[in-house]
């Protein structure tokens, strides 16, 4: 057909249609209205919490200036709540708990069982990070008991899985701590073995001392030595004082052999004392690192068995009074919108099938 097809013509076709259409409008609203009464009432529960900062699990340094302890953490403090929020073992502790096998009506021996139930809860289940650095932390369930109660259950798990990772990091740092202090014993023992047997050798009761001691004792009786010496020289000039050279002499032979005792000494203890300073100044390293090693790891063991928080909580979930899905308004209004415009279309199509087929 030649004529040019417009608004007006299509306008007649709907009139022509007209009781036809208003049955299937009619049709179209009461199916639209029906489904969504058939559609389950789902209730939405919710909580907030916030990043509790590591601090609060670490002990204070030793020797350090007391520090303003952070309460809340920061972005990646909150980054790892929402990565443990959406973890493994957190969806399947929910599962487990909860049994939404069946709550889900899903077949626990089937192949793809773990599956479903995991994408059921994940598409009920959502974790948000709110532009005020909280979590938001949602759960749709048709029981508004049942969905306050795997929120909270999912934020007091995601609290529980925190607290065991760095648990478990002070756990390993405890045990390094207990086997770096073994290590250090065993070398301050070896070390002060090994000084025992120097000592011994050398006739040696204490380092430090014993070296100041004997070289006193040669520069004293070097002193003396030249001092009577001295005086023998001079008495010689004189016959009258031949009893005082003879006396001066006596005094000079003691002085030579406390010289002699006191190099002898010397001699024998010289080869080592490098090596014994060496070893002792060691051996109060390790044995200064000791005691800071048992002090830090007294405080760790006192951290680690004491409970802290990961996470401070804003508002706990209440049990939902109000569904939040469906909108069954909006649903018969689309619905019934798609329909109209469905059978529209279809008054359209027959119309100009019938203007197109040759009589």
């Amino acid at each position: 057909m030649d004529s040019e097809y417009n608004l007006n013509l299509f306008i007649h076709q709907l009139l022509k249609w007209k009781k036809e259409l208003l049955r299937a409008i009619v049709l179209i609203v009461m199916l639209s209205i029906g489904g969504s009464l058939l559609l389950p009432n789902y209730y939405q529960a919710e909580t907030t919490f916030y990043a509790a900062s590591p601090d609060l699990a670490r002990p204070i340094p030793i020797g350090g200036d007391e520090k303003d302890v952070r309460i809340y953490g920061d972005d990646k403090d909150l980054d790892r709540l929402f990565t443990i929020s959406l973890s493994h073992d957190l969806l399947f502790h929910l599962i487990d708990s909860f049994d939404l096998y069946t709550h889900y009506d899903i077949d626990k021996s089937s192949k793809k069982s773990k599956f479903k139930v995991r994408e059921e809860l994940v598409e009920n289940y959502k974790t948000i990070k709110t532009k005020y650095g909280a979590l938001h932390m949602i759960v749709e369930d048709k029981d508004p008991e049942k969905a306050a109660a795997i929120v909270n259950a999912a934020r007091e798990k995601v609290e529980q899985i925190a607290q065991k990772i760095v648990k478990e990091s002070q756990f390993k740092l405890i045990n390094n701590y207990n086997e770096n202090i073994l290590i250090k014993q065993i070398q301050n023992d070896s070390l002060a073995k090994k000084l025992e047997r120097i000592k011994e050798s050398a006739d040696i009761f204490e380092t430090w001392g014993q070296s100041g001691l004997y070289t006193k004792m040669l520069s004293d009786a070097t002193s003396e030595l030249e001092e009577v010496r001295g005086k023998i020289t001079f008495y010689k000039k004189y016959p009258a004082y031949k009893d005082s050279v003879i006396k001066n002499m006596a005094i000079e032979m003691g002085a030579i052999n406390k010289v002699n005792k006191a190099n002898k000494e010397l001699e024998k203890y010289a080869p080592v004392l490098s090596e014994l300073k060496q070893l002792e100044q060691e051996q109060s390293r390790i044995h200064d690192q000791i005691s800071l090693d048992k002090e830090r790891l007294k405080q760790l063991n006192a951290t680690y068995s004491v409970p802290f928080t990961a996470l401070h909580v804003v508002e706990k979930a209440d049990v939902p009074v109000e569904k939040s899905r469906p909108k069954r308004s909006i649903i018969v209004l689309l619905s019934s919108l798609c329909g109209i415009a469905l059978a529209f279309m279809a008054v359209f199509i027959i119309e100009n099938v019938k203007l197109s087929t040759p009589k």
